[in-house]
């Protein structure tokens, strides 16, 4: 238990909470440098300021705070009843947080902390196989229905044993066994083995038949048998003969599996020899080496009681099905749910981000209804700018774009799409929203304040499961409040265990140790069933099991990466609780939690590693909520539903839905309008439902407009009661009507003319009409070009030009202002910013094809950054100008930032666009009128007030303007942008490929080296178990430690000094009295530990371990405070100076001398990060004889809802 306490204490907390100085500066990434200069304090209010009835009130409070001095900023998170502070110094900071004691309505002010992903890229762990499956925990709770014989399906089907029909007449397989792995073996030939009725094995070719469907058995003895779909099991002889005419299993029809690199098996016989497929269609086994012929690919079959999907890497997917059979039975789930029909579920990846363009997630991603992409704008007020898939708290931004790949990984497994023929397939097929909520930077580390700023964000969008694959360092009583007020919201909270390959009972894992009833705290198993070498466990704190070594799913890109960790566990789990969500939508959160802990598999690796002993199981947890009865909605539907948009915004609607009611309302409470993608799938809701009233006809007034997902294509109106509500499809009962936007567009073309004459026909001209593109083409579709006639009357249409998404080059951000933006005589745009100055911040956005050519630039190096799309450029270049990039077809950026440093001399460079004419062709064509008339349009709305009026009679040629020249030239607004518009996603890091995360050797994991650690020496230790107190058994304790340097050695664990250590950490502690201090340990660091310390130093440095409890008749948030003033101990050098004077006058006291330092400005004091230990965890770290009968340390074992009293 104190072995990782001591590693914690020498390395004073690798994740970012210690303070940053020179030591470590040098290891920090530039962006995560300079994120710590902003100093937080996390603000937790009275329980009772929560939810939206209090937001007005702890907007007050926020305002407040900003008022206070040295405040940069202040946030309000309403819905968890905090807020978070930036502070202008961490001095500010403290101070802050001693005001804020004097504050009745605070609970709490806490300082922030740091946190990082948890995964690997490689799992070296091989452990033997383990023996399967027991009886389930929940099965044994409830009575088996009938045999499979008894009913006339699983009759047909083949299944025996114990069989679960639904009552929604949906089937599962058989509850007595795990399902079948059915596969079919490809030779290298192309062709498949086969074993026909008569025992014949050869090859086939063609369409699989049963013949080539084959049953793999394990043994205990790590050995599998074939067994064909006639019942009979492949068989060898010592001659090498092979047939399938056995119903026995001895050595004989037992093989060996052997694993090529390729991904490729092959079977070794008894009598050690490979099985063959040989170029002349038979099949051996007397080859004693494995070449290509004895090579065999392993293509997945859909056995009875399975559904698998058409996706190509499938069988890369081992978690989710695996011929090892330690997997969480997904495709017998499928066969249940795949969450194709349905309400849908919102689920919070709460990570680096996800692409949200991503080929196999796209058609997954939440989309903010309120919200207008790429409007900079934010359009429903909530702090985020053009936040359309969720936020990015890292960088401040409405992008979650991941920089990374960590949080598209685990996006991948809970819903990467399924059966859509690309990639890989999720847990959840279909229904999920994936929200990405970004807080972790490209290194993979980040904020606590973040992180709880991410679960306010998702608590108001209405996400029902948060997907944590992130920890470590100490605990935060702020970060505990805020999943506990989420839990009030009905959010279920799923985390990593960590990867630390330690015991949590012993040394805890934020925040899956929080003991809370929404957290479910996940373990990584491997292939064959063990406990992965790199995964935390604990028999009272970590609760199931999932796959997580090697699991291959979606990373930026579109591309497709294995990775290993509790962080690749987590999301099978998450992906499971949406499965069961949409199964059955009238499930509490609490039951969704109990179904998913309760229905686990246990394996004999995991028994006494996690609360369950076992791995998630979704056959079964779908099986446990077949329990619950499902939705029974109305048997009648509305007749129709009409809606015409009156939003003129490219791509917003508004207006008003009519619905005309159901003939037979006898059984309708009330009616529902949703988003149908144009697939069929349902996506959201529109409004808020609508009381059957009656009345033929119900209207639903929409408050304001809303933009659909990218997908949606109809609404349908569906009738519903308490009971349940009809499925919205575009084929069915509910009536629907397509989404027709009626936008206009916002600009009109530039300018147009004609170039050539009248034919020498009489009557008839030939020539081109040209178009001048509009500064802004993302509203337009087509030019409609008209004859016109003397009297303006408009005639026959002429022909379109289509609009190719040009854009004029705009800049957009706070300091455009500050550049000069011109025009050049050959047409080039013109950008100059000499000289520049600190914290610039601009976006210039323009079309291609064309080039940026470089005139002059001198930034300074690194720091001050010009990206043109994705070059960056930093420093001088005023010896290789000009210099030219080419812009590819499409929009690019060209960003420009500095920094708070030495400015430049600055930059100028010009754009030169190709694209900006068009040309419609008019030849030989018969005169209908004096004229054209040019007409920007939108589908079928034109934008009449914009057209262009030309004139191709009189003076020839020359065009004559009606109405608005239609140049709106954005170019001379150079003002700062009103929008306040976030910096731009080019400015982000691109995603790591996976060779370069490899090679930086996964920075974002920063694993604890255990190696030197445990040669430190033990010096003194209290060698007595204590009873918990009652104030422990209702409250916890906090753990610490310290570290001291320049100690006497043969004073450092004399009782005086003791005693001292004591009597400082009571003084400095709120609430503490010295009974309430338990010294555990006094240790020697090993002397390569030290080698960069002082002489005098290196010989006296002792690491203090200790327990805190608060003083008799505490109140409940008092140990919360005593953790703040230990994370303030070990982030804040001025708080560990004045607790290192304290232990200096306490030392002095007792007669001893205080310690020797080498700079007089400092104490040689450091903290370790905290970790709050709550009764639970204390009692199970005892020896039953010490764990008193009290119900603050009951500890329920076993329970699927573990949880103090």
């Amino acid at each position: 238990m104190v072995l990782c306490l001591l590693i914690m204490s020498i390395l004073v907390m690798q994740i970012d909470s210690s303070p940053v100085d020179a030591a470590t500066a040098d290891e920090l990434p530039l962006a995560d440098m300079q994120r710590h200069s902003d100093h937080r304090v996390i603000v937790r209010y009275s329980s009772t300021l929560t939810g939206e009835s209090a937001a007005a009130e702890i907007e007050k409070q926020v305002h407040k705070l900003e008022s206070q001095p040295n405040v940069v900023r202040a946030q309000s998170l309403p819905r968890l009843g905090m807020a978070v502070v930036s502070m202008a110094s961490a001095e500010a900071g403290e101070q802050l947080m001693a005001d804020l004691q004097h504050d009745s309505s605070v609970e709490l002010a806490v300082p922030d902390t740091w946190v990082s992903a948890f995964d690997l890229f490689a799992d070296s762990s091989n452990p033997p196989d383990v023996a399967a499956d027991a009886h389930r925990a929940l099965r044994a709770e409830r009575a088996l229905p009938a045999q499979c014989s008894a009913h006339p399906a699983c009759r047909m089907r083949g299944l025996v044993g114990d069989c679960c029909p639904a009552k929604d007449g949906m089937m599962l397989s058989c509850c007595s066994s795990q399902g079948k792995q059915l596969f079919a073996l490809q030779t290298y030939h192309g062709t498949y083995v086969s074993a026909g009725p008569d025992g014949e094995v050869s090859q086939a070719v063609g369409t699989l038949q049963d013949s080539e469907h084959f049953e793999m058995i394990f043994h205990a003895d790590g050995n599998v048998s074939l067994r064909n779909d006639y019942g009979k099991y492949l068989r060898s002889d010592e001659q090498g003969f092979v047939r399938a005419d056995s119903t026995d299993l001895t050595d004989s029809e037992k093989f060996e599996i052997v694993k090529n690199e390729n991904g490729t098996v092959s079977f070794k016989s008894y009598f050690g020899k490979y099985l063959a497929a040989e170029d002349g269609g038979s099949i051996v086994a007397n080859r004693v080496n494995a070449s290509l012929w004895e090579q065999f690919s392993m293509q997945q079959l859909a056995a009875p009681g399975q559904r698998l999907p058409n996706d190509p890497a499938f069988s890369k997917l081992w978690g989710m099905h695996s011929y090892h059979g330690f997997d969480i039975d997904a495709p017998e789930a499928w066969q249940v749910w795949t969450g194709e029909i349905g309400k849908g579920i919102t689920v919070a990846v709460i990570d680096t981000g996800i692409d949200y363009n991503h080929e196999d997630l796209s058609e997954q991603m939440w989309v903010n209804p309120m919200e207008i992409p790429g409007n900079g704008v934010d359009d429903d007020g909530n702090g985020y700018i053009d936040d359309v898939h969720g936020a990015d708290f890292a960088n401040e931004d409405g992008d979650p774009m991941d920089d990374q790949m960590h949080g598209t990984h685990c996006a991948g497994t809970i819903a990467g799409i399924g059966n859509n023929a690309v990639g890989v397939s999720g847990v959840a097929w279909r229904g999920v929203r994936l929200m990405a909520l970004k807080f972790l930077t490209s290194t993979g580390s980040g904020r606590t304040s973040d992180a709880i700023r991410a679960i306010d964000y998702a608590v108001a969008h209405g996400a029902r499961i948060a997907s944590n694959s992130w920890g470590g360092g100490g605990s935060s009583s702020a970060l505990r409040t805020a999943i506990e007020r989420a839990e009030g919201a009905g959010m279920l909270f799923t985390a990593a265990a960590g990867n630390e390959a330690s015991n949590n009972d012993e040394v805890p894992s934020f925040p899956a140790n929080y003991d809370i009833s929404n957290v479910i705290s996940v373990a990584s198993t491997t292939y064959l069933g063990e406990m992965s070498s790199f995964s935390c466990y604990g028999n009272s704190t970590v609760h199931v099991a999932a796959p997580g070594s090697g699991i291959y799913s979606t990373v930026p890109n579109n591309g497709y990466e294995t990775l290993s960790g509790t962080s690749m566990a987590t999301p099978h789990v998450s992906g499971l609780a949406a499965l069961v969500w949409m199964y059955r939508p009238q499930l509490s959160m609490h039951q969704v939690r109990d179904i998913i802990i309760g229905s686990v598999r246990t394996l004999p690796a995991l028994d006494g590693k996690v609360i369950t002993g076992g791995l998630i199981n979704a056959k079964d947890a779908l099986e446990a909520a077949w329990a619950f009865d499902p939705p029974n909605p109305p048997a009648h539907a509305p007749q129709a539903i009409d809606f015409e948009d009156t939003d003129p915004r490219i791509g917003a609607y508004g207006g008003v839905v009519t619905i005309t009611a159901a003939a037979n309302e006898s059984d309708i409470e009330y009616y529902r309008v949703y988003m149908v993608s144009g697939a069929g799938f349902q996506l959201e809701a529109l409004g808020e439902p609508i009381p059957a009233t009656g009345a033929p006809q119900l209207t639903l007034e929409l408050n304001g407009s809303f933009v659909p997902p990218e997908y949606a294509r109809a609404l349908v109106a569906v009738s519903g009661r308490a009971s349940g509500e009809m499925p919205a499809r575009l084929k069915g009962l509910a009536p629907h009507v397509d989404l027709a936007d009626y936008g206009m567009p916002e600009f009109g073309p530039k300018s147009a003319s004609w170039s050539g004459d009248a034919d020498a026909q009489a009557g008839f001209i030939n020539g081109s009409i040209l178009v001048g593109r509009a500064a802004d083409e993302a509203s337009i579709t087509t030019y409609n070009i008209y004859w016109r006639t003397e009297t303006g009357v408009r005639g026959p249409l002429v022909g379109s030009i289509a609009a190719i998404d040009f854009l004029e080059p705009v800049c957009s951000g706070p300091s455009c202002g500050l550049i000069n933006m011109s025009m050049a005589d050959d047409g080039a745009y013109v950008f100059e910013h000499r000289p520049y100055g600190d914290m610039e911040d601009a976006e210039i956005e323009a079309s291609g094809p064309g080039n940026v050519e470089l005139t002059y630039f001198d930034t300074e190096d690194y720091y001050d950054k010009l990206t043109v799309a994705d070059m960056e450029l930093s420093g001088n270049y005023t010896g290789s100008l000009p210099y030219t990039m080419q812009l590819g077809d499409g929009r690019s950026s060209i960003v420009w930032t500095s920094d708070e440093s030495i400015p430049g001399n600055g930059w100028s460079f010009q754009i030169r666009q190709e694209g900006s004419m068009a040309e419609l062709k008019v030849e030989a064509t018969k005169v209908l009128g004096s004229g054209f008339e040019v007409v920007p349009a939108y589908g079928k709305n034109e934008l009449v007030s914009d057209a262009i009026v030309v004139e191709i009679f009189g003076e020839k040629g020359k065009s004559q303007s009606k109405g608005a020249q239609g140049g709106k030239r954005r170019l001379s607004a150079s003002q700062p942008s009103q929008s306040g518009r976030n910096r731009a996603p080019a400015q982000k890091k691109p995603p790591l490929t996976s060779a370069q995360a490899k090679q930086q050797k996964e920075p974002w994991l920063r694993q604890l080296d255990l190696t030197s650690r445990n040669s430190a020496r033990v010096v003194w230790s209290a060698d007595q178990v204590e009873q918990l107190s009652d104030v422990a058994a209702h409250h916890g304790r906090v753990r610490s430690s310290f570290t001291v340097a320049g100690l006497a050695e043969q004073a450092c664990t004399l009782p005086a000094t003791r005693v001292a250590y004591t009597q400082a950490l009571a003084r400095q502690l709120p609430g503490v009295e010295e009974s309430g201090v338990r010294l555990v340990r006094v240790l020697v660091p090993p002397l390569e530990e030290l080698k960069d310390t002082a002489p005098q130093e290196r010989m006296g440095t002792v690491i203090v371990e200790f327990e805190i409890e608060p003083s008799a008749g505490a109140h409940i948030t008092d140990l919360d405070r005593i953790e703040s003033k230990l994370i303030l101990l070990s982030t804040s050098h001025r708080a560990a100076d004045e607790f290192g004077v304290a232990l200096a006058v306490a030392l002095k006291a007792s007669g001893l001398p205080p310690p020797l330092h080498s700079h007089a400005s400092s104490s040689g004091v450091v903290f370790a990060a905290p970790q709050q230990l709550s009764p639970k965890m204390l009692a199970a770290a005892l020896p039953p004889d010490a764990v008193t009968e009290h119900p603050g340390n009951r500890r329920l074992r076993g329970s699927a809802s573990p949880q103090y009293i």
